[in-house]
């Protein structure tokens, strides 16, 4: 999912921009039981941004109860009231517009004295003020205002009830020269109103409001928006259009197909939202990936922002076409869009061989070699994803990297990893894959059993020798000042080089 660092940082998102209203409002109003048009089971929001004070977001929402009990989705757990430390005058009035009477509880959420019959209606609003709390995951995966408009995650800004919601609309009051950016489905005429199919589709949401710009990807029936906010960021909008463009590209090639996200006709367009900001980071939440990027930033800053979205990317194929049963294949999932990260970004020219190699050395292999976890875990310990980033990250990508060049050796390039990521695209859609699977199909392309290997470096914990296997492709190791240096061997023969141009990517 996430990979990241802090200017080390590599973390992950998709977007839909649409041109929105233009509404002034300085206060909540009692809410009149606005959705009284929708007697049923549907779910409405309206959103507004008043024009003299953006860090405020008023909601206004109408929904008959399932239960008594109001509550903001999973997230920020390092405060005590989670994302309602944000909310302030929460209230709801019934069908007669009365107010009912509720009891905010210590645990962030909002109970009901009764549960009222029909459609109530609730009015409350969020102060955009998160920059001012730590965030592990970064602000990126929150909320933030920036001189080009406002970010918001739905986990922190929408308050819930029930947990099996479907039939939800969403409306945006914004000011003037304004749009907003989602990924939902805009709804009939309106372009400040969207559909949202259901919860999961919500929770899993953000978007970007304000005076930004938009860009369409697409490769055949497959759309991604660009939104980009920001001087310094439009100003290289055609280096990010040529990056998602190719990368785009490079997968769709590679897969075979574009992605098959579940229900994506319903859920609308994955975005990528692109800000500019004072530290690179970035992070992916279900579809979308959102991207804060220091342009005068080193040389690592810029190679990172590329690896978030590339990886990021990578996983609407491995991760979101197909899924583990497990944490304990999150190595091969984290892991192998590492590898196809670099093969990609080496693949739309932003790589040379030598900075590929670079990149694998100084950083990937040099977290790997340096996590205490390395040779006590085995690469299974999903669940240490966040907290060992070496082991699982990169530790995958150097048995991707070893299966990868074992078989185009022993089989003359003729087969590859490709072909274990195309088959797993085109088997696994409609079901989950386990270890066995991926053992199997590796065994298969090796022409020779992989249960050795497993049991080494994944169910073990033996240190992936990656000299011996990037040797294959004639790329020596070295270590110079403390160093691991990798680099390409110039008398190598044909095969071998051969098998080496597979490795880059070409």
């Amino acid at each position: 999912m996430t990979i990241r660092t802090r200017l080390s940082a590599i973390g992950a998102v998709l977007l839909l921009v649409i041109a929105s209203a233009c509404t002034e409002v300085d206060s909540l109003d009692s809410p009149e039981t606005y959705a009284a048009d929708d007697a049923g089971s549907a779910v409405h929001y309206e959103i507004t941004i008043p024009a003299d004070d953006q860090r405020v977001a008023l909601v206004r929402a109408s929904l008959i109860p399932d239960d008594r009990v109001f509550y903001m989705f999973p997230g920020a757990n390092q405060l005590p009231m989670r994302w309602s430390t944000f909310v302030s005058d929460f209230e709801v009035h019934d069908e007669n517009n009365q107010v009912v009477p509720l009891t905010a509880g210590d645990d962030g959420t909002w109970r009901l004295s009764s549960l009222p019959q029909g459609r109530v209606s609730f009015t409350y609003r969020v102060s955009l003020d998160h920059e001012n709390h730590a965030w592990n995951s970064g602000i990126d995966g929150a909320a933030y205002w920036s001189e080009s408009g406002v970010f918001y995650t739905a986990r922190s800004l929408f308050v819930v009830n029930g947990d099996e919601r479907e039939n939800i609309t969403v409306k945006f009051r914004l000011p003037d020269q304004w749009r907003v950016t989602t990924p939902w489905q805009e709804q009939g005429a309106d372009a400040a109103q969207f559909f949202v199919p259901d919860h999961d589709v919500l929770a899993t949401s953000m978007f970007f409001a304000g005076t930004h710009k938009e860009v369409s990807v697409r490769n055949g029936p497959f759309e991604l928006l660009l939104a980009l906010g920001g001087e310094e960021i439009l100003a290289q909008e055609d280096v990010f259009v040529a990056v998602a463009g190719g990368v785009l590209d490079y997968y769709v090639e590679l897969m075979g197909d574009v992605p098959r996200l579940q229900s994506r006709d319903a859920t609308g367009t994955p975005v990528v939202i692109i800000n500019q900001a004072e530290q690179t980071d970035g992070e992916a939440i279900g579809n979308n990936i959102s991207i804060l990027l220091e342009p005068s930033g080193d040389q690592m800053s810029k190679h990172i922002a590329r690896l978030i979205f590339a990886h990021e990317f990578f996983h609407l194929w491995n991760g979101k076409s197909f899924t583990p049963s497990g944490e304990d294949s999150e190595w091969f999932k984290e892991g192998f869009s590492n590898y196809y990260t670099l093969k990609a970004l080496h693949q739309i020219g932003y790589l040379t061989d030598e900075s590929f190699l670079e990149l694998l050395a100084g950083f990937f292999y040099q977290r790997y070699d340096n996590d205490d976890a390395v040779g006590q875990q085995p690469l299974t310990r999903g669940d240490l994803k966040h907290e060992h980033w070496g082991l699982i990250y990169s530790g995958g990508m150097l048995v991707a990297i070893a299966q990868d060049l074992q078989i185009r050796s022993a089989t003359g390039n003729k087969s590859s990893l490709d072909d274990l990521m195309r088959h797993m695209f085109n088997e696994y859609g409609d079901n989950t894959y386990d270890l066995d699977d991926i053992e199997r199909v590796l065994s298969d392309l090796n022409n020779a059993s992989q249960e050795d290997f497993f049991g080494r470096y994944v169910y073990g914990t033996e240190r992936i020798p990656v000299a011996q296997f990037l040797a294959l492709a004639g790329i020596e190791t070295a270590e110079e000042n403390g160093r691991t240096i990798f680099t390409v061997r110039g008398d190598s023969d044909p095969d071998v080089n051969q098998v080496r141009r597979g490795f880059f990517g070409d």
